[in-house]
C-alpha cells in the first residue's frame, strides 16, 4: 500500500495514456519498459514506489488535442508521491506525451521544487538535449536505462565530477545542459531482472481491454524476447535507440517467464512487444518446441510485425502448435521502389512465400502498410492495389493502412527538420496521434493531398477486403457488427479494430467537456519549441557532432546513418546550451 510518508530512493510515474480516434488493434498496453526499471531497481536494493495514472483511474477521460489522456488526472498523481522520495521518474515512450509529461513535470516541482525528476524513454533517447531544453527535468537517461538509473541513485553526492561518469546520463547544471556518451548496448540481457508486474494491476488493464493487440479473454501480459533490431529503415527510430543490432534472450528463459506468469498471474495470453522477433530459425524453433514440450496451453501474439526470411512451413506449423494465434508482417509497402528507398529490406516473393507457410499452418495474419512517405507519387501507391489483393488471395486476414508520421530520431525527420518542411509546435505534436486516423492531419509527402492520400487507404482497405469475401459488402458488414458485440476473444484483429474504434469514437467526444489545458495555454507551451531544437540541431552541426541531413529524400537510402549516430552517441560532452 503506497504511503505519502515512507521513504523511497524514487517514486516511478506511468503518467495518462494518450488515445486518440483509431481503427486498429493497437491499444494501451502495460508499461514493460517502467516495469523492466522498477525491478533492476529492487533487485540493487533501491526503494521504489510506482505510481500507475492508467491503472489507478482506466475509466477517467480528459481531452487532448484531438484525442483524449486516460488515467488519474495530474492533481491525483501529485497527490500520491511520498514525502519522503529523493527521485522522481517519469517515462516517455512516445512523442505525442511529450507535452503531458512537461506540463506533468511543471506541477510537480511546484510541489515538491527540491525533488530531482529524471525521465526516460524511446523520445528521450531520441531528442535528449530537446528534452532537458523544454521541461524542469533534473536528468534524462538515454537508452537502455536499468544500469544509468541505478548509477544516478546509488550517487552519495550530486556533483558534476561523478555524474560526468555516468554513461547515457543527461542533466543539467545550473543553467547548461551537458549530455554524456551513450552505454555500450547490453548483451547480458538474461541477467536482467524480468519485469516487476506485481506494482501493476494488471486485472485492471485486462478488464478495460488494454492488452496492445488481438483481444484475449484470458488475462494478458506482454513479453519481450530480444532487444534491437539489425535494419536501418529511414522511418524508424530504431537505429538511434538500439543501433542496428538485434540481442536474443535465451529462448528458454523467456518461456520461464512465461510459465512464471502463468502460476503467478494466471496470465495465459502474451503478446510479444520485440522490434523484430523472428529472425533467426533456430532461436523460434527452439523457443516453440519448449512451449510444445511444456505443455503450458497458452497463446501468445506478434503484434507489431516481423520478418519473414525466418518462416517456412515447418516454423510456421510450430508457431500454430506453440499457441500463437495472431501475427504480423510489415512490408511497409508493395512497391518494390519503395521499400527500397526507406531501406525495408524485405522482398516481395520472399514475403509471399512465409505468408504462404504461415497461411497454411492456420495462423491469423495481418499486414502493414504505410502511405504517404515524402517520395510517394500516384505511381508508386498503385503499385499496392495488386499487391493488397494478392495478400487476400494468398491468406492474409487483415490489413492495416497507416499514414506516415515523422518520428524524432529517424533519418527521414531529420531530413525533414534540416529542409524546413517540419516546425516543432503544436500541430506536430498531435499529429503524431494520426497515423491510423480517417483524415491525416499533417502529411509530408509532397505529390498528394489529404485527400488523395485518404482515397488510397479506403481503396486499399476496400479492395482487400472485397476480394478476401466475394459475398456483399452488405453481408461482410453485418457479421463484422454480430462479431463486434461478443465480450469473448476475439477471432480477426479486425474485430478489435472495430470495437477499438467505436470506443474510442465515444471517448473522444465525451472527453471534449474536460480539457488538461485551454488552447491558449496549449499555444503558449509549444511557442519557443521550434527555436530550441533548432539551434540544438545547428550547434551540433557547426560542431562537428552531426552533418546536416540531405533534402533529397530518394538519397537517403544511399547513406550509411549508423556511423553518424556512433559519432554523435559516444561524443562525452556534445556541448552546452543555455536553458
Amino acid at each position: 500500500m503506497l504511503t505519502k510518508n515512507q521513504f523511497y530512493d524514487i517514486t516511478l510515474i506511468r503518467p495518462p495514456a494518450v488515445e486518440a480516434f483509431r481503427f486498429a488493434t493497437t491499444s494501451i498496453t502495460l508499461p514493460l519498459g517502467l516495469a523492466y526499471i522498477a525491478s533492476n531497481l529492487k533487485k540493487n536494493n533501491l526503494e521504489v514506489q510506482v505510481i500507475d495514472a492508467v491503472g489507478n483511474d482506466p475509466k477517467n477521460r480528459i481531452g487532448y488535442y484531438k484525442g483524449y489522456l486516460v488515467g488519474e488526472s495530474f492533481s491525483q498523481i501529485i497527490s500520491k508521491i511520498s514525502k519522503l522520495t529523493n527521485y522522481i521518474g517519469i517515462t516517455v515512450v512516445f512523442t505525442h506525451e511529450w507535452p503531458l509529461v512537461v506540463k506533468l513535470i511543471e506541477l510537480i516541482k511546484i510541489k515538491f521544487p527540491k525533488k530531482k525528476i529524471v525521465i526516460g524513454g524511446e523520445h528521450v533517447s531520441a531528442m535528449p538535449e530537446f528534452c532537458l531544453a523544454t521541461s524542469k527535468a533534473d536528468f534524462i537517461v538515454m537508452g537502455e536505462g536499468e544500469e544509468t538509473i541505478v548509477e544516478l541513485l546509488t550517487l552519495r553526492s550530486i556533483k558534476r565530477e561523478k555524474l560526468i561518469n555516468i554513461k547515457g546520463l543527461g542533466y543539467r547544471i545550473k543553467n547548461k545542459i551537458i549530455i554524456n556518451s551513450r552505454r555500450q548496448r547490453r548483451t547480458d540481457l538474461d541477467d536482467i531482472s524480468i519485469p516487476d508486474w506485481e506494482s501493476f494491476q494488471i486485472k485492471k488493464y485486462h478488464e478495460n481491454r488494454f492488452v496492445g493487440g488481438m483481444y484475449s479473454d484470458d488475462i494478458t501480459i506482454p513479453i519481450l524476447a530480444t532487444r534491437g533490431c539489425p535494419y536501418q529503415c529511414t522511418y524508424c527510430s530504431a537505429p538511434n535507440m538500439w543501433l542496428p543490432r538485434w540481442i536474443p534472450r535465451d529462448p528458454l528463459k523467456v518461456v520461464d517467464e512465461m510459465e512464471l506468469y502463468k502460476k503467478k498471474f494466471n496470465a495465459k495470453n502474451f503478446p510479444f512487444q520485440d522490434l523484430t522477433a523472428i529472425i533467426k530459425k533456430d532461436w523460434i524453433k527452439t523457443f516453440c518446441e519448449e512451449i510444445i514440450k511444456r505443455k503450458l496451453k497458452i497463446t501468445w501474439q506478434l503484434p507489431t510485425g516481423t520478418r519473414s526470411e525466418a518462416i517456412d512451413d515447418e516454423i510456421a506449423h510450430l508457431l500454430k502448435k506453440s499457441g500463437m494465434t495472431s501475427m504480423a508482417y510489415a512490408p511497409e509497402s508493395g512497391s518494390e521502389e519503395t521499400r527500397k528507398l526507406i531501406k525495408k529490406r524485405m522482398k516481395t516473393e520472399n514475403l509471399f512465400h512465409s505468408i504462404s507457410s504461415a497461411s497454411s499452418a492456420g495462423l491469423n495474419i495481418a499486414v502493414f502498410i504505410v502511405i504517404g512517405f515524402p517520395h510517394d507519387t500516384n505511381k508508386n501507391l498503385k503499385e499496392n492495389i495488386k499487391f493488397v489483393k494478392r495478400l487476400a488471395n494468398q491468406g492474409v486476414t487483415d490489413l492495416s493502412v497507416g499514414y506516415y508520421m515523422a518520428l524524432p530520431g529517424t533519418q527521414l525527420f531529420n531530413s525533414l527538420f534540416d529542409s524546413g518542411k517540419i516546425t516543432l509546435n503544436k500541430k506536430y505534436f498531435s499529429h503524431i496521434l494520426d497515423s491510423l486516423a480517417i483524415i491525416p492531419s499533417q502529411k509530408y509527402c509532397f505529390n498528394l493531398t489529404k485527400l488523395k492520400l485518404l482515397y488510397y487507404k479506403i481503396y486499399f482497405l476496400y479492395k482487400f477486403y472485397a476480394e478476401k469475401n466475394k459475398s456483399s459488402i452488405f453481408e461482410n458488414f453485418r457479421s463484422l457488427i454480430k462479431l463486434f458485440f461478443t465480450k469473448s476473444t476475439h477471432d480477426s484483429k479486425l474485430q478489435t479494430a472495430l470495437f477499438n474504434a467505436l470506443n474510442s469514437f465515444k471517448d473522444t467526444i465525451r472527453s471534449r467537456k474536460k480539457r488538461w489545458l485551454s488552447k491558449k495555454e496549449e499555444e503558449f507551451l509549444f511557442k519557443e519549441w521550434d527555436n530550441i531544437y533548432r539551434n540544438i540541431r545547428n550547434k551540433k552541426i557547426s560542431s562537428g557532432v552531426i552533418e546536416k541531413s540531405t533534402d533529397q529524400f530518394t538519397d537517403l537510402h544511399k547513406v550509411n546513418v549508423i556511423s553518424a549516430i556512433v559519432k554523435d552517441h559516444s561524443t562525452k560532452k556534445q556541448f552546452l546550451i543555455s536553458n
